[in-house]
């Protein structure tokens, strides 16, 4: 097993041809349609926007009042739901938009026992309609859809009470990876947004054999799917044809502008102005004498989106890097997208030729909800999250951990390791070393915490020395244990290849641990050591358990402990380094200074995001790269935010 350095000097890296990735190729293809129509920007007020009406229609003259409501969770019973209005008739709308955080399937419901329509992205048609009450009886109406992380989507209901007893609504949502729970205030604002495009096919899994996601791989599968996936889009856009062309049916110059409408859509899709040859390929050739232009759109597209220039990434050309390559450099580094209008605009104007040009559009794209969405899909693969979808523990032992707590869990952690990339510090260093966790309701009682004063749902609360960043987050804790008990191994191998970033041998053999073959009076690290104890498993495990028994003051859920077995619990342990040192090692707190400290693990973060960010590796764009990464990290104080700039820049003037 050869280091990264050795390895690079024997097979030097370099930048592979690359397609498009799954989430690369989604995002570009929304992005491409909202480029005609818009993209949502919503701003930082939260909820929805209400309007209720003394009438079971919304009828303009029998408007009450207006207001914002921070979620749809009402329980009105027989009585009217505010001032002015009649209880035994009347009907609320609200309007806005849901913020999603991932991408993936969404399923939506709405429980009531009245009548009730909800649309989400498409106000053509309701996702779910109830209009028809259901006699009285509460009912929970359910319909999924899909949709892109990082968006704003339109959302509507029409709610109404009409000769029913009682009045009740609650609008729910089950995220991907999550439990069925009210849409929070957090995802919800009071702002408009147009119709978005969202491919009903996803592509087949990218290649990760080198641990990350990269569009390396060319199948038969692959190629079938975007096939569909651009018959799909050339549909959308000819059944949208108005409101994307901005291109009436009855216009004298229809022709002229619908051609000149396909020659935008490709230039956008290629990321650059078109060449003679190609308006003529992708443009011209299917106007020509045809009367009919709702074919011709449709073969440009489908011509467009198949082609090479859209669906790779990093094709050679010639005269050298310009703007227009480091433009798309940008938006697949930070957004997994096309770049918008304002960094083409700058392309087209050479002011992305300078490093300072380069950082100044970086600093606004950061801003940018896609590259929110972006990070927390890093921190997901990194830590990892999307690893756990069947997480469960012992109903006997852990009463109380269901399918919520797990989705509380999880939103606990994306809220802290968010909080602080997002920070003005953005310190690595707080990933691993603060105290502090968010905590809701459910997770305080269960975890002995006190819920801190304060507004939402989830709340900061400190443990002092009980807590020290990710590696003692009660999801991770939890996702790295067993059923029943904690699991030092799983643990241990966690931090040496995802913290530390060394390197691990196969085992030898495979051992399973089984907890009926030891003394019920041991415990867990009495248990592991005697499992690892032969001289074959000691090369790995030497490593591995010091590490692993450091996180022994939390049990299998995650929650601190003391005592196991009546035993005080022993987390000293003696951890060698790569270079032969000892670090001795006395609990969760020493364990993750040692790895803010160490250089190996910060520079092993520094190529997780590298690779996350650019999908490739970063001595292919030279092999001084690392080190100045790492320099430039260290200058910052470690500033994660900054790093990624520099990520980044590296990718995109190189």
């Amino acid at each position: 097993f050869y280091t990264a350095q050795a390895r690079a000097r024997n097979n030097p890296p370099r930048v592979e041809l690359s397609r498009l990735t799954g989430p690369q190729y989604d995002n570009a293809l929304a992005d491409l349609i909202a480029s005609f129509v818009g993209l949502p920007n919503p701003g930082d007020a939260r909820g929805l926007s209400a309007t209720y009406y003394n009438d079971r229609k919304p009828r303009g003259d029998k408007k009450v009042f207006d207001r914002v409501d921070a979620a749809v969770d009402f329980q009105f019973g027989a009585e009217s739901p505010g001032k002015g209005l009649d209880k035994a008739e009347f009907c609320t709308t609200w309007r806005g938009v849901v913020l999603t955080e991932s991408t993936g399937e969404y399923e939506f419901a709405v429980k009531t026992e009245n009548g009730v329509q909800l649309w989400v992205n498409d106000m053509t048609r309701p996702l779910v309609d109830a209009y028809v009450a259901s006699g009285g009886k509460v009912e929970q109406h359910e319909a999924p859809i899909r949709l892109l992380g990082g968006r704003a989507y339109a959302l509507k209901i029409e709610w109404f009470k009409y000769k029913d007893k009682t009045a009740s609504i609650q609008l729910l949502w089950k995220p991907p990876r999550k439990a069925w729970q009210v849409v929070p205030t957090r995802c919800l604002a009071p702002d408009q947004a147009p119709a978005q495009l969202v491919i009903s096919r996803e592509l087949p899994p990218d290649d990760s054999s080198l641990g990350y996601a990269r569009g390396a791989a060319v199948s038969k599968a692959w190629d079938e799917a975007t096939t569909d996936a651009a018959v799909e889009v050339a549909n959308y856009v000819v059944d949208h044809l108005r409101d994307i062309s901005k291109c009436p049916p009855d216009a004298g110059d229809r022709r002229e502008r619908l051609a000149a409408f396909c020659r935008q859509f490709a230039e956008r899709a290629f990321r650059r102005p078109l060449s003679d040859e190609q308006r003529e390929r992708y443009v011209d050739a299917h106007f020509g004498n045809s009367d009919d232009m709702e074919t011709a759109v449709k073969q440009s597209i489908l011509l467009t989106l198949k082609s090479p220039y859209f669906l790779y990434t990093n094709l050679p050309r010639e005269g050298g890097r310009d703007g227009y390559q480091t433009a798309a450099r940008l938006a697949l580094a930070l957004w997994d997208s096309l770049p918008d209008a304002q960094l083409t605009s700058a392309a087209a104007a050479d002011q992305l030729q300078t490093r300072e040009q380069i950082i100044s559009q970086v600093q606004r794209m950061m801003r940018d909800r896609r590259a929110k969405a972006k990070m927390q899909s890093f921190f997901a693969h990194w830590l990892p999250l999307d690893a756990t979808d069947e997480l469960t523990k012992d109903e006997a032992a852990f009463p109380d951990f269901d399918a919520a707590v797990v989705a509380d869990l999880r939103t606990s952690l994306e809220l802290f390791v968010s909080d602080v990339f997002w920070s003005d510090a953005s310190d690595f260093r707080s990933l691993l070393l603060a105290d502090q966790w968010y905590v809701n309701d459910r997770l305080a009682r269960l975890y002995s915490v006190k819920l801190p004063d304060g507004e939402g749902e989830f709340r900061k609360t400190t443990e002092g020395d009980e807590r020290a960043g990710v590696m003692t987050h009660p999801f991770l804790l939890s996702a790295l244990a067993y059923h029943g008990s904690s699991s030092p191994i799983h643990r241990g191998v966690f931090v040496t290849r995802k913290i530390l970033c060394r390197q691990l041998k196969p085992p030898p053999m495979a051992i399973e641990f089984k907890d009926s073959r030891f003394d019920p009076h041991l415990t867990m690290r009495e248990k592991v050591s005697q499992l690892t104890s032969p001289a074959a498993c000691q090369s790995c495990h030497v490593v591995i358990n010091p590490l692993g028994f450091s996180l022994e003051n939390y049990d299998a859920i995650g929650r601190y402990r003391t005592e196991e077995q009546g035993k005080p619990i022993d987390t000293a342990g003696e951890y060698p380094t790569v270079d032969g040192a000892a670090v001795r090692l006395s609990g969760a707190r020493t364990l993750a200074q040692f790895a803010a400290d160490d250089p190996d693990a910060q520079r092993g973060f520094i190529e997780h995001l590298f690779h996350h960010i650019v999908k490739q590796a970063s001595r292919a764009y030279g092999a001084e790269t690392p080190d100045e990464l790492h320099a430039a990290f260290a200058r910052s104080n470690y500033n994660t935010q900054n790093l990624v700039a520099q990520v980044a820049l590296s990718a995109a003037a190189s």
